[in-house]
């Protein structure tokens, strides 16, 4: 765990997943992977809208300002637009750009299977958060070990990609 990570909940969930795949919920850890990265995504857009502020007040942001910049966060469209909106504020490009331009992120999706198939946004939304949506909204609680294991190494390939994005505009964070 990184503790200088811009969201250890992240980091801590990332291991709760493959603590709850090693004991054979395989539905819980997809679910608990998907946080992860929702986590880390929401945290990496404050820290954003908190440098702009500091920047600009020389002030740390208050509760009060944090609420309301998390209603400019797109709460819809599975990974596709919250990632989109991210990329495109932090890295001033798509996230597929991003990973195909970045050694370090491209590094961490080159080790899950079939991603040369559709980008790197597609195949997140499809494998992963396809199948934590059957999960939360549907019911379907038989997810395989095989399911888990792919939507576990995906979840930290897009944490990987993230904490690249955080330190290739921000530095070592």
């Amino acid at each position: 765990m990184d503790p200088l990570s811009v969201s250890v909940t992240a980091e801590r969930l990332l291991y709760r997943s493959k603590a709850e795949l090693e004991s054979g919920d395989y539905s819980l850890s997809i679910v608990i992977g998907v946080m992860a990265i929702e986590s880390y995504l929401t945290r990496l857009f404050l820290k954003l809208k908190g440098m702009n502020n500091y920047a600009a007040t020389f002030t740390l942001p208050t509760a009060t300002e944090e609420a309301d910049w998390e209603k400019e966060y797109p709460r819809s469209g599975g990974f596709s637009s919250p990632i989109g909106f991210v990329s495109q504020r932090i890295a001033g490009t798509t996230f597929d750009k991003f990973v195909e331009g970045n050694a370090i992120a491209s590094a961490a999706f080159s080790v899950i299977p079939t991603t040369a198939i559709t980008s790197p946004t597609q195949y997140v939304q499809n494998e992963l958060f396809h199948r934590r949506n059957r999960i939360a909204h549907w019911g379907y609680v038989n997810s395989t070990k095989a399911d888990a294991e792919l939507c576990h190494v995906i979840a930290i390939a897009v944490v990987s990609a993230l904490r690249e994005m955080d330190r290739s505009k921000y530095g070592k964070t």
